[in-house]
């Protein structure tokens, strides 16, 4: 972990995305040609200027081939594309964009590369789907829990809702509050997969459930996709670049550590973009990290704080739940949007913007601000 200020020269100077399609004829090397091309061209520099490279190429499918250049693509494939020449590159597997951004931090901090490219591509191979997948063959811990469903088609996630549910007398229509804010958020992103498609409360519960108590709608949806990001340091930023600083970082073991390095309390959050790649798990993390008490998100999105203009605007750009699901990379890109003033008919009071990306065991988050050039 950086010291405290440290990270506080680092600064997000850019961000791509390509088109996001249900289904694509085109492989994912070209999603993520075209999400970082456009992130070079946001930063206003080019690949040469590229010396550094973080990628999360694992894709998280149940059913995933793990195919090179199919549903994953590596730093070694894409710097090879696009004729990179790296002074420093790492793959992380398994991990979000917020550890993505962690790595680079460090990476930049440390003066091994001066301009770092963040890229993470999904992509939804012919005849696969999400939580679809043979079990015949499992190893080390997945023999028991892969046999039995409990990896597949979010079945632990809604064990974990049940009990909140049974804690708290949350129901399923709060779970609609949640994906409800999506939807409307969604109308406003032009890249969502959902823009323009409200969802009726009739709609929501009738649709058919999938681990319950998370119905199709709770669900988000897999895409072919990708997103990308420019680091660099703050005495580095390319002239005429907008910036968003990264003012601190932290992992699911110590997630208080965002706020120590920092400096910042949840109270000075203007926005926050929670992971929802089911509806309930934004329930966890507003609790987890003293938004609201225990038991407390569902009253909160209920009564509209995290709507825009709200207490705390939630999910600006329409979580995962609205535009697709890309592990994260959409928070990431709407954190930077709204923290560097750029989120257009989006944008929310300018300040302190959260990431938080994963599930309950297994989060990142980061923590973003705007840039007062000095």
């Amino acid at each position: 972990m950086l010291r405290h200020g440290a990270a506080m020269s680092v600064v997000i100077v850019g961000f791509g995305s390509s088109a996001i399609e249900r289904r694509s004829d085109r492989g994912i090397a070209g999603f993520a040609l075209d999400a970082a091309l456009a992130a070079l061209a946001d930063a206003g520099i080019t690949r040469e200027d590229v010396d550094g490279y973080v990628g999360a190429p694992y894709a998280t499918n149940a059913g995933s081939p793990h195919a090179e250049a199919g549903d994953e693509i590596s730093l070694k494939t894409v710097s090879s594309l696009m004729g990179l020449k790296l002074g420093w590159g790492a793959d992380l597997y398994r991990r979000y964009p917020t550890d993505m951004v962690a790595a680079g931090a460090h990476a930049l901090v440390a003066g091994t590369c001066r301009f770092v490219l963040g890229l993470r591509a999904l992509y939804v191979a012919p005849g696969l789907d999400y939580a679809t997948g043979s079990v015949d063959r499992v190893f080390g811990a997945d023999q028991f829990s892969k046999p039995y469903g409990y990896a597949t088609a979010g079945a632990r996630f809604a064990t974990r809702a049940w009990a909140y549910m049974a804690r708290h007398g949350a129901t399923r229509d709060d779970l609609f509050a949640i994906v409800d804010l999506s939807r409307r958020n969604a109308g406003l992103n032009p890249d969502a997969i959902w823009r323009d498609k409200p969802l009726s409360r009739e709609a929501f519960h009738a649709a058919r459930m999938i681990a319950e108590p998370h119905g199709l709608y709770d669900c988000d949806l897999p895409v072919c996709g990708a997103q990308a990001f420019i680091l660099c340091r703050s005495e580095d930023l390319p002239q005429g670049a907008t910036a968003a600083r990264v003012a601190g970082f932290s992992g699911f073991a110590k997630p208080e550590a965002l706020w120590t390095m920092s400096g910042r309390k949840p109270a000075d959050l203007a926005t926050a973009q929670l992971y929802d790649g089911f509806s309930s798990m934004v329930w966890e993390w507003l609790d987890g990290l003293g938004i609201t008490e225990p038991g407390g998100a569902p009253a909160f999105l209920r009564d509209g704080h995290a709507a825009f203009g709200g207490r705390l605007p939630l999910n600006t750009f329409g979580g995962a739940l609205g535009e697709g699901r890309l592990h994260g990379m959409g928070h990431l890109r709407e954190a930077y949007l709204q923290a560097a003033g750029r989120a257009g008919l989006r944008q929310q009071k300018q300040g302190p913007a959260l990431v938080q990306v994963g599930p309950f065991d297994d989060s990142s988050f980061v923590l973003l601000e705007p840039h007062s050039p000095v």
